[in-house]
């Protein structure tokens, strides 16, 4: 596909570890070129956000965002690993992708990840919580 080959060749040296299977193109983001990354997905592809997830694993915590380019049928799907489980921070992409907020407070809400300089940093799913959680829910962890 064009717009892949076109991407990599941009992204050259920012992205590792790259698995090209049907109609979905996973990649490593170092988080220092994520901002770089989502906003070339964004404005230059014309992909849009579908979502983003989180997930704990032996090596720390992984965010896979889901961007999709809808006139091709493709998603690209940058990968972030997060190795300090204890403070995990990522720049966040909500001034360039507006819809971004709302699942960036979900994954600060349910993993604790901060996501530095997204506009309101709080919690979104626990915030009305009937036991009061004030620390954010951290699955697979004991406390």
């Amino acid at each position: 596909m064009q717009e892949i080959d076109q991407f990599k060749e941009r992204m050259d040296g920012k992205i590792s570890h790259l698995i090209d299977k049907k109609r979905r193109f996973y990649f490593n983001v170092e988080s220092e070129n994520l901002r770089e990354v989502a906003e070339y997905l964004f404005k230059n592809l014309g992909c849009r956000l579908s979502t983003a997830t989180a997930m704990e694993m032996m090596h720390g915590i992984e965010i896979l965002y889901h961007f999709s380019l809808d006139r091709a049928g493709q998603y690209f799907c940058p990968r972030v690993v997060i190795t300090d489980k204890e403070h995990p921070k990522v720049p966040s992409i909500t001034s360039i992708i507006g819809g971004a907020v709302w699942i960036e407070r979900e994954m600060f809400d349910l993993w604790g990840i901060e996501f530095d300089g997204h506009p309101r940093m709080e919690e979104l799913l626990t915030l009305h919580h009937p036991q009061g959680l004030k620390q954010p829910m951290r699955f697979g962890r004991t406390e």
